[in-house]
């Protein structure tokens, strides 16, 4: 099951641009990026090959859109104003528990993130930035005890990175998520009980996002400025 979010109807230049981006995904879930040829796309598209210039300079410029859109559609997932309060460790557990259970839930969100050439750093740089906010919060506050904040960003993002990769290829398995999410509230110098309280605390986590990804399913603060979608 996946959570249908409401797609607002945009102009038809941001409705065409989602058009192209839907029919990238498709051909990169089928094929790959030996697939995503500029004729490929916009065939795929029902549209006329010279209009892609109207949108995309060349195919690297729809895939760094596509990244940009992979970075955009996790952060809106895990965007939950005063779930977690403002306790920032309460925070990182439920983005971390929250992102590993999107890959384990949604294999298709995986395999465009590992599998299918798209570049995946714009979601890192996504989660990377929150992970480095709670973290120095949690630093802050005396529940964290790491000594680099960039340090230890670079490593937590890492793992959760690999956790993913894990999930996805089967090599680990869901029931692993909420204690893996422990170790890493402990590697951080927080508590083992509260560690482990927070890691298997009950959430109702909503359903991972729907794909294709569309930038017209989010919200509108998302959203490229105008001057921005060629």
């Amino acid at each position: 099951m996946t959570f249908t979010l409401q797609t607002r109807p945009g102009s038809k230049r941001e409705r065409t641009r989602d058009q192209l981006l839907v029919s990238a995904q498709s051909l990169l879930m089928e094929a790959g990026t030996a697939a995503l040829g500029l004729r490929q796309i916009t065939t795929h598209a029902g549209m006329v090959h010279a209009s892609f210039y109207n949108y995309y300079p060349d195919v690297a410029a729809l895939i760094g859109d596509l990244g940009e859109l992979l970075g955009a559609t996790h952060a809106a997932a895990m965007a939950t104003p005063g779930q977690d309060g403002d306790d920032p460790a309460a925070r990182f557990a439920r983005i971390t528990r929250q992102t590993l259970r999107i890959v384990a839930a949604q294999p298709d969100f995986g395999r465009l993130m590992f599998d299918v050439g798209l570049p995946s750093d714009r979601l890192g740089a996504e989660l990377r930035l929150r992970l480095r906010m709670d973290i120095a919060e949690g630093v802050a506050r005396g529940q964290f005890t790491v000594a680099d904040v960039d340090l230890a960003t670079s490593m937590i993002a890492g793992a959760i990175t690999g956790l993913a990769l894990d999930l996805h290829r089967g090599t680990l398995g869901f029931a692993r998520i909420d204690p893996a999410t422990a170790l890493l509230l402990t590697h951080l110098g927080l508590d083992q009980a509260e560690a482990e309280r927070l890691a298997h605390a009950a959430i109702d986590f909503p359903p991972p996002p729907e794909l294709p990804m569309r930038w017209l399913a989010l919200p509108s603060a998302t959203q490229p400025l105008a001057g921005e979608l060629s």
